[in-house]
């Protein structure tokens, strides 16, 4: 049985989903994504500013108890001029190669359209594994997409039906 890893950007598809004004369950997603394969975890990463907010706390302690997730909290970084510096890509990128590595799993799925990831799917093919991205249309990069495929390519926007609370 095919293995899978996902890792989710979710700075990255949370704003999809409130552009599309819903409200998402994420383990609905989990199931969605990981279809009938083996999950090896999941992973979720994401930029806060600290201190967390008791509700943002709240719903990543139901993420870990109620449907497996692995939280991984980034302390953003304000820099000169008000920008925030975020650190989630670096994460979320030594995992992938990590567990790639690791022999961790057979495809790695990755829930962002983010072009930063583009050399990290190129290394994780090189190191002879798959990889799906399952993103928004609208924030897919073109570079993304060519070096993963078309064929493993999901859009959100053709399920968000089926994420909703």
């Amino acid at each position: 049985m095919e293995r899978v890893v996902i890792f989710i950007d979710n700075s990255n598809i949370f704003k999809g989903f409130q552009k599309f004004k819903i409200k998402a369950d994420y383990e609905k997603l989990k199931i969605l994504v990981t279809q009938n394969r083996k999950l090896g975890g999941i992973f979720l990463y994401e930029g806060a500013i600290y201190p967390l907010s008791p509700q943002k706390s709240n719903w990543y302690e139901e993420l870990k108890n109620r449907s497996g997730y692995i939280i991984k909290i980034t302390f953003d970084k304000i820099i000169t001029g008000g920008a925030i510096e975020k650190k989630v890509d670096i994460n979320i990128a030594l995992d992938i190669i990590s567990l790639a590595y690791e022999n961790a799993y057979d495809t790695a799925i990755l829930v962002s359209g983010d072009g930063d990831f583009v050399p990290v799917v190129a290394k994780v093919k090189e190191l002879g594994k798959a990889v799906e991205v399952w993103a928004f249309k609208y924030s897919l990069a073109n570079a993304l997409s060519e070096v993963i495929g078309q064929e493993n390519v999901y859009y959100l926007d053709d399920v968000l039906g089926k994420l909703k609370i």
